[in-house]
């Protein structure tokens, strides 16, 4: 698993460079040491996020014997809402909504505007303490689901 996640960070850390290169040069969009910083900041936050929210998916295992489709279910949720197929802003008033009470903006949607759009810092600040919210939310989660997956695990294994 870390071995994946390092091989990945190898492929993609290339990729990312030239893309900002080109955000830079070609695109022309207006990046600052700023903005730079606070992406860095919010991609931090996000890895953490997405780290205890596949944890809590992985612990679904004390449950179930076969977690594919679990998996499955999981990346397609989080692509359709995080806006990896498409951006968030196209969403219908009410859908919107509703995508801004959940942590998955935070996932690829909101790290992307930050680059983007040049956001105030103001924005940059109640985005990042809502996205620490949901960090501490998904901990609490997290060690709740550990303690019941390990009573469960003892319980069957006597």
């Amino acid at each position: 698993m870390i071995g994946d996640r390092i091989a990945n960070i190898i492929v993609l850390l290339p990729i990312f460079i030239v893309g900002v290169i080109y955000l830079i040069l070609v695109r022309q969009t207006n990046i600052n040491l700023i903005s730079g910083i606070l992406f860095i900041i919010s991609l931090t936050f996000t890895a953490v996020l997405w780290f205890l929210f596949s944890f809590i998916i992985g612990c679904l295992a004390f449950w179930f014997e076969n977690l594919f489709f679990v998996l499955l279910v999981k990346d397609v949720l989080i692509s359709l809402l995080a806006g990896y197929y498409f951006p968030l802003s196209i969403l219908p008033d009410f859908w919107k909504k509703v995508v801004n009470l959940l942590p998955f903006k935070y996932f690829g949607n909101y790290p992307v505007n930050i680059i983007l759009e040049n956001q105030p810092i103001n924005n940059w600040i109640e985005n990042t303490i809502i996205e620490l919210g949901w960090m501490f939310v998904l901990y609490i989660v997290l060690l709740v689901v550990i303690k019941k997956g390990l009573k469960r695990y003892a319980d069957i294994m006597g």
